[in-house]
């Protein structure tokens, strides 16, 4: 299968078989679009998390179509639209921050951010680096690429993140 590379993110390109659909869309810091199906290994495209290094590359996120379309009938507008359902991690390999979205009963998104179970209180003063700029949270939601990959295939097959995390509210 054919690759594609792009700020030193190398993956696999999607098959262009006319028949295939697709159902999830990863970008790789705001840059690299791959768009992969249901019958695809999800763990081959999430190789780059090792690679993550908080500055220039720094976020991988899988967001769900909101209908599985064609491999062939991509359009402009699907490959750049933001999604108001999908999980995303942000930061260094060692260092990330995860975070899910969803889209609520009145159709507006929720982001939280992913943590361990307990109590939070204070301001988060953990920085992770986020590109240009860096993101605070707290210790208990600090985790590794190899977390954010279990996080990533969990959502890909089920919509959802493994049971056990605590989802504390972040924006909208």
């Amino acid at each position: 299968m054919a690759t594609s590379d792009d700020g030193g993110f190398r993956v696999p390109a999607v098959a262009s078989d006319t028949g295939a659909l697709v159902t999830h869309r990863m970008t790789y810091s705001d840059r690299l679009r791959v768009f992969i199906g249901p019958d695809e290994a999800v763990a081959r495209y999430l190789r780059p998390l090792r690679g993550l290094d908080g500055r220039r590359r720094y976020a991988l996120n899988l967001a769900r179509l909101p209908i599985p379309l064609p491999a062939t009938g991509i359009t402009l507008a699907d490959s750049t639209a933001f999604g108001g359902n999908f999980v995303q991690c942000l930061g260094a390999a060692d260092a990330l921050i995860i975070e899910l979205c969803r889209t609520g009963g009145g159709g507006s998104p929720r982001h939280y951010v992913l943590g361990l179970p307990g109590a939070r209180t204070g301001t988060p003063g953990v920085p992770i680096p986020c590109g240009s700029a860096d993101r605070y949270v707290h210790a208990d939601e600090v985790f590794t690429a190899a977390h954010a990959a279990q996080v990533f295939t969990e959502y890909f097959h089920s919509g959802d993140v493994p049971a056990g995390f605590q989802l504390r509210g972040n924006g909208p």
